[in-house]
């Protein structure tokens, strides 16, 4: 079997797979644990442009949790950022909603001028936003849910369609898997991310053949998922597919398909990382939904900027998704980068 490799423009970085198995992620994770990050960053750092009119004030960021996803994220908001003189701060919530809003909350006594969130949970980032709001404090959402009441609290956001996203999987399970029982491991419900997903895959594989014999909460973390999929298989021994609405899910399912032996059974990841890379055109990871982490970031930052700046603003900013192999990855991330890693150094520092 050959050895399975990151995309071209991404390969000269990357060490071999068994440092992601010891927990290393190119350009650093995010390390701070559900507190305000001790320092911030300047956008112009390494930057092309001078100091703009954002000298002097300071965008939040609000991530999810700590994962290679929120770090490319990040690297999206810098991206947006780069020259305008704004720097930033951020924090990470542990994939919590209460610890969510209170760093929301500490984030704006600092004095922020915007808010780029990732959300652990829609409910408390509206309830976030609104107090965002109160305070004429934009906020760029990179994690949509879809359209509420909530949106007049959004400066923009980027307007992932995760049920078509669900339904580009299903079909793509339908050309080229066999079927029968399948695994799904959603992230956190609540987000409106993975139920969104569930309806389009649901509504493509209706009356297929395929049957979603596990679907549970892998929480976007791999050993969660892996402990998912092992007990799944368990009680369903006849399963064809695996279904992970997250890479960093998948990394850890894949590996665990490889310890296992396990070569007979479809396993289809949704975004990506490095690792993911690594993994995909093996027997143990066929496909992806791909779409890009850090263009979500970029999105949303975007829209928080022409906010400030009085300019037009785009409130949904297309995120574009497809099913990548190892056929096209090289052209797909060529196209629409999951990361920028030049700024993975400023991104760590959250």
């Amino acid at each position: 079997m050959p050895t399975p490799s990151l995309p071209a423009a991404f390969s000269a970085p990357l060490g071999r797979r068994d440092l992601f198995r010891l927990g290393g992620f190119i350009g650093g994770g995010i390390a701070l644990s559900g507190v305000l990050a001790a320092c911030g960053g300047s956008s112009d750092e390494g930057g092309s442009g001078g100091a703009g009119d954002g000298a002097g004030r300071n965008i939040g960021i609000s991530l999810n949790g700590n994962n290679a996803y929120s770090s490319y994220v990040t690297e999206g908001v810098l991206k947006a950022l780069e020259g305008t003189g704004y720097g930033f701060v951020g924090v990470q919530n542990n994939f919590d909603s209460s610890t969510e809003l209170s760093n929301v909350q500490n984030l704006l006594s600092q004095g922020i001028a915007g808010l780029v969130t990732l959300p652990a949970d829609a409910a408390t980032i509206a309830r976030a936003a609104e107090l965002c709001a109160q305070q004429d404090v934009p906020v760029g959402n990179a994690l949509w849910p879809g359209e509420s009441d909530a949106d007049q609290y959004f400066a923009g956001v980027a307007a992932l369609d995760s049920v078509e996203g669900g339904r580009l999987i299903g079909e793509w399970l339908l050309a080229n898997a066999t079927p029968g029982p399948i695994i799904v491991v959603q992230g956190i419900v609540g987000q409106g991310f993975s139920e969104r997903i569930d309806e389009g895959l649901d509504a493509a594989l209706e009356g297929s053949g395929f049957t979603v014999a596990v679907r549970e909460q892998g929480f976007f973390a791999r050993d969660t998922a892996t402990t998912i999929v092992e007990s799944g298989l368990q009680a369903n021994p006849g399963v064809t597919a695996i279904v992970a609405y997250a890479a960093s899910m998948s990394n850890g399912i894949a590996a665990y398909l490889e310890a296992s032996g396990i070569q007979d059974i479809t396993h289809v990841s949704s975004d990506a990382d490095e690792e993911m890379f690594t993994w995909l055109g093996t027997p143990y990871l066929t496909a992806s939904r791909y779409y890009s982490a850090a263009q979500t970031g970029l999105l949303a930052a975007q829209a928080v900027l022409a906010s400030l700046d009085g300019g037009d603003v785009t409130f949904q900013g297309t995120v574009d998704q497809v099913i990548v192999t190892a056929e096209n990855a090289d052209q797909v991330t060529a196209d629409n980068p999951y990361r920028y890693p030049e700024f993975a150094t400023q991104a760590a520092s959250i």
